[in-house]
């Protein structure tokens, strides 16, 4: 194991993996519960679940009727705000909950899990928009916004997402300049998608202003506190929506805001930095409230097939059923080993948690989808239709997979972040890496001064493990050593080059994504094993769960690593996608009707 010391780049578990160094004093030994290391945040905790559970029962949170009413009522963000849930980031000392990352991820979760319309709500108000004060705020502007925020006298929200270049801060378009007297930003531009936009009276919001870089005047980004009504601010609409109905999107307008210098949160140019500090913990909290979505759809699922019978017998007995109980089952355990070590992570200053955040976050939104998915195949023909629950939450699963940055980029972010220190070290491409890295929107911040860090562990993992899991333990070393040839070999082919082979990036980030996964996986069996001795069911419940898993993800890993020795299918991907674009979709004649169907 690696010692790094105070100067160095925090060290990441899944950017070693691609170098061949497991870095397992990230993941092993595995975090001991919030009662455990901090019990009075547990007893908070245990208080507002308790708290959710008895709103649900009184109809206060009712994900059926927000979702027909496409709204959240009023009499349910007061319970909210009554009852602490809109203050859980905000410091105790400015009346809120003061709740860690941990915690906080595993409330937004319970939440999300009741109705998946509040758990934006929440996740907005307390993950992004009081967040942002909390991070980047003086001292004035905490004591006056953050107690309001906290008694939910108002909504907060986060603005930056624009019409034209979505969220990407660096190139947004609104632009901030200051009045003759030097008093006001004057703010023109438009957002689009706006969490809370029609109701909040604290926006965070981000604007492109005059600065001096070295000798010249160029425009940068700076993050403002708004506070509506005010003149100029307007909220065009609001979007209705494929799920999550109960939340809303809005559009807004600033047509010569006036914004006082004071309410400049941060330092003038400094935006790009506080949208990304912002966004660092969305992904976990997204990830929380997608492996609690997970787990409600397979106790629905299980119930369902115990409960429905066909050719005389309960569908659970059927193997194909029996597939899709274990899958969801497998990689929930997964998913909740993964978010114990993000969360360790994130609570831990200044450590780098920004790659295994967003493996969690692609891992847990892809599962909770597949399940929604299998949970309305089982529920067949109710699946389908209202009064049934089982449409509404495949709806409400699909956003998932584009919030915070979609799946797609963010394997792509995975991807080019693993490949950048072997990069450097194989060919001098370190520096080549750094500017698609700065392009992707949002993520490219979270490395750029990380990229070449030097990586001092060993490619074994180290941590004395029970007999019964040395088997995974060995797949895992061998498994990390054919990832860092495969990047290898891929640098060495395509060079600079390599930034564009998206198919390839694709699978090397699915190669990692599964290796996290599966070392937490094991770091979570083995703390099962040690802390449950005296119960050899739910040991031998993790061990089953366990083995599924690693044989699973091992499974998906040699695919990917197959995939890599041939491009073929790629160029033949290649050759059939520029078809496509020239003759504008599928250009071949009907094999039914000849006329029909064919190149327009």
């Amino acid at each position: 194991m690696s010692n790094p010391t105070a100067t160095e780049t925090p060290a990441s578990f899944t950017r070693g993996l691609f170098a061949r160094a497991i870095h397992d004093e990230l993941v092993f030994p595995f975090p001991a519960p919030l009662d455990e290391r901090s019990p009075d945040e547990a007893k908070v905790i245990r208080r507002l679940t308790r708290d959710i559970a008895e709103m649900t029962a009184a109809g206060l949170i009712d994900a059926e009727r927000s979702d027909a009413e496409e709204t959240i009522r009023e009499e349910t963000i007061r319970a909210f705000a009554e009852r602490g849930l809109l203050a859980l980031t905000i410091p105790k000392q400015y009346g809120g909950l003061g709740l860690s990352a941990t915690g906080y991820a595993h409330m937004l979760g319970v939440v999300a899990a009741a109705d998946p319309s509040l758990g934006v709500l929440v996740g907005v108000h307390c993950g992004l928009g009081s967040k942002a004060i909390v991070l980047f705020g003086n001292e004035t502007q905490k004591a006056r916004y953050l107690p309001v925020l906290a008694r939910g006298e108002t909504l907060a929200a986060y603005a930056l997402t624009e019409p034209e270049t979505g969220s990407d801060a660096q190139n947004i378009r609104t632009t901030a300049d200051l009045s003759g007297d030097g008093r006001f930003w004057l703010l023109n531009g438009r957002k689009i998608w706006i969490g809370n936009g029609q109701r909040a009276g604290v926006i965070a919001t981000f604007a492109q202003t005059w600065v001096e870089r070295r000798g010249e005047r160029v425009r940068r980004p700076t993050a403002f506190i708004i506070t509506p009504p005010a003149e100029g601010f307007s909220v065009l609409g609001t979007f209705r929506k494929l799920g999550i109905r109960g939340s809303t999107q809005a559009e807004l307008e600033y047509s010569n805001l006036r914004v006082p210098v004071e309410n400049v949160l941060g330092d003038v140019g400094k935006g790009f930095s506080v949208a990304v500090h912002v966004l660092n913990g969305g992904r976990h909290s997204l990830a929380a409230g997608c492996v609690a979505g997970t787990k409600g759809m397979l106790n629905m699922m299980t119930d369902y097939a115990e409960k429905r019978v066909q050719f005389g017998q309960p569908i659970a007995n059927f193997e194909i059923t029996q597939r899709k109980l274990s899958a969801a089952a497998a990689e929930l355990y997964a998913a909740d080993a993964m978010l114990g070590v993000l969360g360790r992570l994130a609570d831990t200053p200044d450590a780098d948690q920004s790659l295994e955040a967003a493996c969690c976050k692609v891992f847990a939104t892809d599962l909770l989808w597949r399940t929604a998915d299998d949970l309305v195949q089982v529920a067949g023909g109710r699946g389908f239709v209202k009064p049934y629950p089982y449409e509404r939450l495949l709806r409400d699963a699909r956003i998932n997979r584009i919030f915070e940055g979609t799946n797609e980029i963010l394997r792509l972010f995975i991807a080019l972040n693993g490949i950048a220190e072997p990069a450097q070290r194989l060919a001098g491409l370190g520096s080549a890496l750094k500017s698609p890295l700065r392009n992707v929107g949002l993520l490219g911040g979270y490395a750029a001064e990380k990229l070449m860090q030097r990586f001092g562990a060993t490619a074994s993992l180290d941590a004395s493990l029970d007999e019964r899991l040395q088997k995974h333990k060995a797949k895992l070393e061998k498994h990390v050593g054919e990832l860092a040839t495969a990047t290898e070999k891929a640098i060495v082919a395509h060079k600079k080059a390599i930034i564009e082979k998206q198919m390839i990036l694709e699978r090397l980030a699915n190669m990692a994504i599964d290796l996290f996964a599966t070392a937490c996986t094991i770091s979570r069996t083995q703390r099962m094993i040690e802390t449950n001795a005296s119960d050899a069911g739910l040991v031998a419940r993790s061990l089953a769960l366990c083995d599924l898993f690693c044989l699973t993800a091992g499974l998906r890993f040699r695919e990917n690593r197959i995939a890599l020795e041939s491009e073929a299918v790629d160029e033949q991907r290649r050759v059939v996608a520029a078809q496509v674009r020239e003759r504008g979709g599928y250009a071949i004649p009907s094999a039914i009707a000849a006329g029909e169907g064919g190149a327009p």
